[in-house]
């Protein structure tokens, strides 16, 4: 019977993602799923300056303020598209660049549950646990872009971070550049929660054959300059719908150059319940 249980424990478990990187518990965005005109008529945005150029300046402004970050702890959050579900992680989340390092704390769904990656150690493997009665399967190894690691997931955990999320949204809007067909909007006064921030929106008058979604939008904080959030949206169903959410992340309570160590992604850190 124990046997029995445990195996049901560890297929339950092995349903988890590893990867990147949205939340009920966290602060909402103000307009977090509003379409972007109401957006525009709250923060009275119409810049004249909204080109692929601006906004490209906007994301590349964000990756100097980045280069200065060698750690940070945060609250996090994401909305993901996998396989034809939407899902939603929130987690306490622990990053260092060098080596590149991250710690997991889901906090719903699966709460309890944690997930190291040290780039170079563990033979390059994720090492998780589930929380409540399923951590009696123990600690797992799993390849960052094993099936397990991936079943909820849209990217594995070598991807995740500002760092990474920044750098994306250069490469498409990079690439919107040469093909200039992006529709480009400025919304100079949006919030999370507290935090002001700048957005720049690019979409299109049909789907992009360049890029991943229909709509991407990237709010950047005003005071820190860092990702606070980044949308990738679909196509509306019909005309005066809501774009369907295809990405969504959401970085809060963020603090910066905190001197994580080696303990901070160790599963001997007395902390962890590993």
């Amino acid at each position: 019977m124990l046997r029995s249980q445990s195996e049901q424990n560890r297929r339950d478990f092995l349903k988890f993602t590893a990867g990147t990187s949205a939340a009920l518990w966290l602060p909402r965005l103000v307009a977090a799923e509003e379409d972007a005109t109401k957006v525009a008529k709250r923060t009275e945005s119409s810049d004249p300056k909204a080109t692929i150029g601006a906004a490209l300046k906007l994301a590349r402004d964000s990756q100097e303020a980045l280069k200065k970050i060698g750690d940070y702890d945060a609250n996090f959050s994401k909305k993901e598209i996998v396989g034809n579900k939407l899902l939603s992680t929130d987690m306490y989340i622990k990053f260092r660049g060098q080596p590149f390092s991250v710690y997991m704390k889901y906090i719903n769904p699966h709460p309890g549950r944690e997930v190291i990656f040290v780039a170079g150690q563990n033979k390059d493997r994720i090492l998780a646990h589930a929380g409540g009665v399923a951590a009696i399967v123990g600690t797992l190894k799993l390849k960052v872009d094993s099936k397990d690691a991936m079943e909820e997931s849209r990217y594995p955990i070598t991807m995740f971070g500002m760092h990474t999320l920044i750098a994306e949204i250069i490469k498409q809007w990079e690439s919107d550049e040469k093909h200039d067909e992006a529709v480009v909007k400025f919304f100079p006064n949006a919030k999370v929660d507290k935090i002001e921030c700048k957005v720049a929106e690019t979409s299109y008058a049909k789907p992009p054959t360049h890029a991943k979604s229909h709509i991407t939008r990237l709010y950047i904080s005003k005071e820190t300059s860092l990702p606070v959030r980044v949308e990738h949206l679909g196509v509306p169903a019909k005309d005066g719908a809501q774009p369907p959410i295809l990405e969504e992340y959401t970085y809060s309570n963020v603090r910066t150059n905190v001197g994580l160590g080696d303990q901070d992604f160790d599963t001997k850190n007395k902390a962890y319940a590993f």
